[in-house]
């Protein structure tokens, strides 16, 4: 009877050889997904840059009016005078922008948006925050004496490079870093007004670091990847190229391998158990077309079509004795019983890779390969014995057997038929015997 193992050091090794194959396959989907990525980056980047130019307009056609010196709440922006004078009225413009970014940026991944005056003759060097925090006060304060409050915060935030690489229609986005007056690491998009080609203020969208990370983290819900932000295995890590910004800040991403180990194994797990099963039952319904369900043995409608491919085979036909005796005089139930002792016992006698097969009712086939007559005579005879020698729930069991050889070129029906005609024989001189055909053309 073919036994099904679930568990086996050959089923281990697929298990692990699966494993490889679907860990080196997420590998290739990061790698291949890396690229998309980074445009998904360059898209969010646009988006920002693109809302923080519509400032442009408003801040040239933007009325004035005349405030005093010092610091203002104009309807929640913060307005901070250095000098006396005509100040725009930018708030509405700064909470429309304000407004505009937190549809692309989630509220609290804004930091700041900051419109900075350039001193020049005809405007006050004025600066404008929402929100206004005390560290901008202080450094007000600080750079009350100073000649230009714009580049003190460009050489404060270390955005030198970027302010002179201005040119019209420019911006920047900066590398993370930490503002000195807050504490709060960020990162800026910088944008440069200008007027009859002159610098006269600048935006600044302050974004807190946290923005990076969440675009990574959309991206692997939307994309089933594990990225983050960060240097790790050096196969691993990728650097991405942004858009505004100076070619030596290329942030690192990298593949998160834990995560797709974890994930690999639990994939693996579910694909194996899954064929696993599909395995086993193909191999129970194979099993239950392929083997007689009382014996064990092939069934005769599965094997004898492949009976036709045998050559030089050898054939015992056996028969149980008087079974419709032991069927009439025992039951059915017990009828069953003595077929299933019975295969059982011709099973222990045969080889591995002798075919069984069981033929009728109470009638079998054993086909043997590369075994010559007399060895034939004495497997029929030890299965002879071996079903004499025991009886069966007390009750004495015997069987006939017929033997044949296939002659060369002879069909495999013939060489059955022959077999059939020798159990025949036996049966006429009295059962409980063996009968060869010695392969003569005439019996």
């Amino acid at each position: 009877m073919f036994n099904v193992k679930l568990f086996g050091l050959d089923k281990l090794f697929l298990f692990v050889v699966l494993f490889l194959c679907i860990f080196a396959s997420i590998i290739y989907y990061h790698i291949y997904s890396i690229s998309i990525l980074e445009k998904s980056i360059h898209i969010n980047y646009q988006k920002v840059v693109d809302v923080t130019k519509r400032f442009h307009g408003y801040y040239i056609n933007s009325d004035t009016i005349s405030l005093k010196k010092g610091v203002h709440d104009n309807d929640g922006v913060g307005v901070i005078v250095n000098k006396l004078g005509d100040v725009k009225v930018l708030s509405p413009a700064i909470n429309q922008l304000y407004k505009s970014l937190s549809g692309v940026i989630e509220s609290k991944y804004i930091w700041t948006v900051a419109v900075i005056d350039k001193l020049h003759n005809e405007n006050t060097e004025n600066s404008y925050f929402k929100p206004l925090r005390d560290g901008y006060l202080r450094f007000n304060n600080k750079s009350l004496h100073d000649s230009n409050i714009l580049e003190s915060i460009v050489n404060l935030e270390s955005l030198k490079v970027s302010y002179k690489s201005f040119h019209h229609d420019d911006v920047r986005i900066t590398e993370i870093y930490k503002e000195q007056w807050t504490g709060e690491k960020i990162y800026s998009v910088i944008y440069p007004i200008y007027l009859d080609t002159r610098l006269t203020s600048v935006i600044i969208v302050d974004i807190k670091r946290g923005w990076n990370s969440l675009l990574i983290e959309k991206f692997n819900q939307k994309r089933w990847t594990h990225f983050y932000y960060g240097k790790g295995v050096n196969w691993a890590t990728f650097t991405l190229a942004l858009p505004y910004t100076s070619d030596k800040y290329s942030p690192d991403v990298s593949i998160d391998l834990l995560s797709i180990l974890i994930g690999s194994f639990y994939i693996s797990c579910v694909v194996f158990f899954a064929a696993l099963c599909g395995y086993y039952f193909y191999v129970k319904v194979t099993i239950m077309r392929s083997y007689d369900h009382m014996t064990g043995f092939y069934r005769r409608d599965f094997y004898e079509p492949k009976l036709k491919a045998l050559e030089s085979a050898s054939f015992l036909m056996i028969d149980i004795d008087h079974f419709k005796r032991v069927n009439d005089t025992y039951g059915h139930d017990f009828g069953d019983v003595v077929i299933q002792e019975v295969a059982h016992r011709i099973q222990n006698c045969i080889r591995v890779n002798d075919i069984a097969i069981r033929w009728g009712g109470e009638e079998f086939i054993v086909i043997f390969q590369k075994i010559n007559q007399d060895d034939l005579m004495n497997k029929a005879e030890s299965i002879r014995e071996v079903i004499e020698s025991k009886s069966i729930d007390g009750i004495e069991i015997t069987i006939s057997i017929g033997g044949a050889t296939q002659r060369d070129f002879e069909a495999v029906s013939d060489a059955i038929k022959r077999a059939d005609i020798a159990l025949y024989y036996s049966k006429n001189a009295g059962r409980n015997i063996v009968t060869l055909d010695k392969n003569n053309y005439d019996f």
